[in-house]
């Protein structure tokens, strides 16, 4: 976004812009947080097979496989801000409709996995759209403390708040929980309002005869992707933890709400996993010190061995004070990596190549995720609850170890100086 396109001055711009986008993000992941945790919660209402339950995590979440990519390509398009503010008109309109059909008593579970369908796919090109909006409004040298600050807050109403107050507004009424996330996407459309100016990418030629069409933008983000070795392996570890996280979260509703081993209520269920939250503000508010002082490569490693303790918790024990504190350093190991990978992310990016590189990159950290929920369901439902965890543990072991062998911290610095050199003004020439 050029700032000759916006009156006043430039900074003034840029602050209330960077604001109200973060306003609408906290507001947005406020709702998602509520409806995310209130979804496996009508699942669980309408059948006790895990297998079925999980069916609405898979469906949330496999928009991320499927849309990911043109998700991207589009972002690079069109106004950044206006479709984030169509997908949340959208997700109020779902969310509405499904909580009327509860009201009644005429939604059926395959309705459901519809609206949760319909969900994801909004939340694939807002989420997909608002990280290629930062640059734009945030200076690179400002980035990683702008990262910083939006991860903590999505955290925080997404994992800390929401579920907690989700969990109480199920107690209500299921109908009651989704129609207060309805509101809440209502509430993120006002906040992005108040943005000023034009956020469609200045470097690209926008649509014409001689334009390249969508599939070529999407195949140029792949290739730009593979050829960054260190963003490609990061990728790769992303996409793996994604589906194990995917997998916790389909089936822990099932161990967690009694009758099960955990033998909690909605509400308590709600505050359980609050702790993510808890964790994920901790995380991303320490990353930047963190990465100051030892480095991307320790924190990314630390983050991951904290996935791994959230996940072999269920499986050792049914204690909720003993899963709640491992599900803290889950959520302070998931807050801690979204900000380093984020931050390092904008600074080797380039704009024009921001949201299609934003779009492989959820794609392949993401798009595992239904992958995830739906090997945890069958695999629950086979086999075991316990055996899911069991699974996920022992993969982000591997992942981890690997991790440590194939990203090096030399290479990171290589990576910071070439942004570093990149972004440096141009040294005064002699008259």
């Amino acid at each position: 976004m050029r700032s000759d396109t916006l009156p006043g001055d430039p900074t003034t711009v840029s602050t209330r812009n960077f604001n109200a986008l973060w306003a609408g993000a906290a507001i947005t992941n406020l709702a998602d947080g509520v409806v995310k945790l209130t979804l496996p919660l009508v699942a669980v209402s309408m059948t006790d097979s895990p297998a079925l339950v999980a069916g609405a995590t898979l469906a949330n979440t496999l928009p991320w496989l499927l849309f990911s990519l043109p998700a991207g390509a589009l972002a690079d398009r069109v106004d950044r801000r206006h479709l984030i503010m169509t997908m949340a008109a959208a997700r109020a309109l779902v969310l509405t409709v499904l909580g009327g059909a509860i009201l009644v008593d005429v939604l059926p579970l395959a309705g459901l996995y519809a609206g949760a369908l319909l969900l994801g796919t909004a939340e694939v090109f807002a989420d997909t759209t608002r990280m290629s909006v930062v640059p734009m409004v945030i200076p690179r040298n400002r980035m990683e403390s702008a990262f910083a600050k939006l991860t903590a807050t999505e955290t925080a109403a997404n994992e800390f708040i929401g579920p907690p107050l989700g969990g109480l507004l199920a107690a209500a009424g299921l109908a009651v929980a989704l129609g207060a996330g309805g509101v809440g996407y209502a509430g993120a459309l006002l906040a992005l309002a108040v943005m000023t100016g034009h956020f469609r990418s200045s470097n690209h030629p926008g649509p014409a005869a001689n334009v390249p069409g969508l599939r070529a933008d999407i195949r140029e983000g792949i290739r730009y992707v593979w050829q960054a070795r260190i963003l490609r392996s990061l990728l790769l570890v992303a996409g793996a933890a994604s589906g194990c996280w995917a997998a916790w979260m389909a089936v822990i509703a099932v161990h967690a709400i009694a009758p099960g081993p955990m033998n909690l209520s909605r509400a308590e269920y709600g505050l359980l996993i609050g702790a993510l939250g808890v964790g994920g503000v901790v995380g991303a508010s320490a990353a930047p010190t963190l990465t100051r002082r030892l480095g991307r490569r320790v924190v990314l490693a630390t983050s991951m061995a904290g996935l791994a303790v959230l996940l072999a918790a269920p499986a050792i024990t049914s204690s909720p004070r003993l899963i709640a504190v491992a599900t803290v350093l889950g959520g302070a190991g998931s807050g801690a990596w979204n900000v380093t990978y984020s931050s390092l992310r904008a600074l080797v990016v380039p704009d024009e190549m921001m949201g299609r590189y934003s779009g492989v990159s959820r794609l392949t950290s993401w798009g595992s995720m239904p992958l995830g929920a739906l090997v945890a369901g069958l695999t629950a439902e086979l086999v075991s609850v316990r055996a899911v965890f069991w699974g996920g543990a022992a993969l982000c072991v591997v992942v981890l170890a690997v991790t440590l062998r194939t990203v090096t911290s030399a290479e990171f610095q290589r990576v910071q100086a070439r942004a570093t050199a990149l972004h440096e003004p141009a040294p005064a020439q002699p008259h």
